[in-house]
């Protein structure tokens, strides 16, 4: 089982993934000292390379976030590894868009928009659903039900990151966050995301003796890839 986090950006813009990363590592490590956690927390970024097989490179300076591509978010407190999220940037499917066969279940008035339009309109307006509409992309980021406290606060912040960036709405349709939560901005995101994750998880999950004392933790480079560890974890993400 999974939740997921959608950003639906409100304006065409690609952000850089450098800023993306960035942006996380400033907002997670806002929140440790908020809550007096002395931990740092670092954040990679790396995507798969072509000609790497399933190894991770970093990623360069001038990438963006354009349809189809996939990032690894590594998250590190005091330099060793702890866990990882995956976001995406995927095109709209036609499966998205409201069709003849589905108007048993909709308004003809519907036809040809997108699913997100009856969802959502009595929050948001019109105006900005439109905008939603025309950028035919979104982000994705989603966890596994029992993942890493780290991964799981941090896959919010990469999202809405991402969202502060494009203007981007977030939503969910899995339970990620309660429904009154839904198709809210970054900033009203933001204004309670991190610390709920810190009040479910607890503080000890944010720091670096949570995990095994004798398992060996750090991210490598060799030959330009990424090299992780095995989790130390009882379950996996």
């Amino acid at each position: 089982m999974s939740t997921t986090i959608d950003v639906y950006p409100t304006k065409l813009h690609f952000p850089l993934v450098e800023e993306t990363r960035q942006r996380t590592e400033e907002l997670f490590q806002q929140l440790l000292d908020r809550h007096g956690i002395e931990s740092t927390i670092t954040v990679r970024a790396a995507t798969r390379a072509p000609d790497a097989g399933h190894h991770l490179v970093p990623i360069t300076p001038e990438l963006r976030w354009t349809p189809g591509l996939g990032v690894c978010f590594s998250y590190s407190l005091d330099g060793v590894w702890d866990s990882d999220s995956w976001p995406s940037y995927d095109a709209r499917d036609p499966g998205d868009y409201i069709q003849a066969e589905d108007l048993d279940e909709y308004d003809r008035n519907y036809l040809g928009r997108c699913w997100f339009v009856p969802e959502f309109e009595r929050v948001l307006s019109d105006d900005t659903l439109q905008k939603m509409e025309k950028v035919e992309h979104h982000f994705s980021e989603y966890r596994n039900f029992g993942g890493p406290a780290v991964s799981s606060t941090g896959y919010g912040l990469v999202a809405a990151a991402f969202a502060e960036a494009t203007d981007g709405i977030m939503i969910s349709m899995d339970c990620a966050f309660d429904d009154d939560h839904n198709a809210e901005d970054a900033a009203t995101f933001l204004s309670w995301w991190g610390d709920r994750q810190v009040g479910f998880y607890g503080t000890d999950r944010f720091r670096r003796s949570w995990r095994h004392p004798n398992c060996s933790t750090a991210i490598t480079i060799q030959n330009g890839c990424f090299l992780r560890p095995r989790r130390a974890y009882g379950s996996a993400a």
